[in-house]
């Protein structure tokens, strides 16, 4: 039995003594080991090796390279041995492989590609190819190039591109193909909408997307950023819009038509507050919730804020509330409930005063009736800040307050700077 390792330089596997030549023998059988995700003839076919090929250690080394440049293993390594078939002498063939575990969800968005037929085109066409890929440069190249063959065929030769995005927010990455050259949008078109009027809605859409780049994910993404608040503050919180087409304009341009579904108007009910020690009938007196009538939800958010600045006076200056909806369609009423993460409680240490005549800050300082060790009112700043600022015309150019915690305890010292 022989077995030979590829170099550690090219496979990142261990190297090993180099065996002797291999006899000039045909493949009778070819196996694969370490595969996990990844099926057997998905492996075997990537590799380009098949039954009745002769045996060299040049195609064998090339198998395994061809596999490693696909992205998806960390390691490839072979073996062979001695196998007869039907009286044929000739070698039984295993690759030894290592799978990349590390995989990030993958995104098609490419225009006038309907995007579940081309992932069934592209995973029918090649068994590596799958929503999840491997996050590394020879993953996207090998991408590109499966896409690219699969659009080829369907009269669509696209060069592809992919790039990596993420969701600060979420810290959650995913990987984007799209074409390099897209078609520009230049007109825009509704359906659907009756409680907003079309030129409303033109006038919403035109100034982000008339002379970009088209793809439907991008579009999309600007329809929920710029519509749906305007269908919010009319109650319509389930507005949506499950269609989006495009059309030839000629030279590279597309007009887009996008479906609305405006959905019913939902009135507010009932408003719970959730959180630990919170002072639950003050930041009820403070919201004002409408309750009964249409959940104007640029409102309701209005509201959320209002409790917020509640918890900021008392020195919560990282407090956070996240309202979470439950709607009831029999009755079509959209109960809430405001998830209040109120946070450490911050006390005022100093204050400092930067810019003016030493005369002028001491005044200021004299004004100033935060006293240090009181719960840090954060809102005491802007309104302090309104009360001393005409009496300083033409003293300073420019005014900005700064807050800045203190580090291992919750202090916070504030800073007015004038320039």
């Amino acid at each position: 039995m022989r077995s030979l390792h590829l170099p550690v330089a090219l496979f990142a596997v261990c190297a090993s003594t180099t065996p002797a030549a291999v006899a000039q023998r045909p493949i009778v059988e070819i196996k694969v080991s370490g595969n996990e995700r990844l099926a057997a003839a998905a492996v075997i076919a990537a590799s380009g090796l098949r039954p009745g090929q002769v045996v060299t250690r040049t195609a064998l080394d090339a198998a395994a390279q061809k596999l490693f440049e696909t992205g998806f293993f960390t390691g490839v390594n072979y073996r062979y041995d001695p196998k007869a078939d039907g009286g044929v002498a000739g070698y039984a063939v295993t690759l030894q492989v290592s799978e990349e575990t590390a995989r990030t969800p993958v995104e098609l968005d490419i225009p006038g590609q309907e995007t579940e037929r081309l992932w069934q085109q592209l995973k029918s066409a090649d068994g590596f190819v799958d929503r999840h890929m491997p996050n590394n440069e020879r993953a996207s190249a090998y991408y590109k190039q499966a896409i690219e063959a699969v659009l080829r065929k369907s009269g669509h030769p696209d060069e592809i591109i992919t790039k990596t995005e993420a969701d600060l927010s979420t810290g959650k990455t995913w990987v984007v193909c799209r074409p390099v050259h897209l078609p520009k949008i230049v007109a825009i078109r509704f359906e659907g909408n009756a409680a907003i009027a079309e030129d409303a809605l033109q006038a919403a859409m035109a100034k982000v997307a008339i002379g970009q780049d088209y793809t439907e994910r991008d579009f999309r993404r600007m329809l929920e950023f710029n519509l749906q608040p305007l269908y919010d503050e009319l109650g319509r919180l389930t507005a949506a819009f499950p269609r989006v087409s495009m059309a030839s304009a000629g030279d590279a341009a597309v007009t887009v038509t996008a479906g609305i579904d405006e959905g019913p108007v939902w009135r507010l009910g009932h408003v719970a507050i959730a959180g630990d020690a919170l002072p639950i009938a003050d930041l009820h007196d403070a919201a004002r919730f409408a309750y009964g009538a249409p959940a104007n939800w640029k409102q309701f958010m209005a509201s959320v804020d209002k409790m917020e600045q509640v918890m900021r006076r008392d020195g919560y200056i990282t407090v956070s509330a996240k309202p979470v909806r439950s709607f009831h369609e029999s009755d079509q009423v959209v109960d809430a409930t405001v998830e209040v993460e109120k946070g450490p409680r911050f006390l005022f240490g100093e204050l400092h005063i930067e810019g003016l005549d030493p005369s002028i800050q001491q005044r200021l300082a004299a004004l100033w009736k935060l006293p240090s060790g009181a719960p840090m009112n954060e809102l005491y700043i802007n309104e302090f800040s309104r009360s001393v600022l005409p009496s300083l015309r033409g003293k300073f150019k420019t005014f900005r307050s700064e807050m800045h915690p203190r580090t291992g305890v919750h202090v916070v010292d504030v800073t007015l700077k004038f320039r």
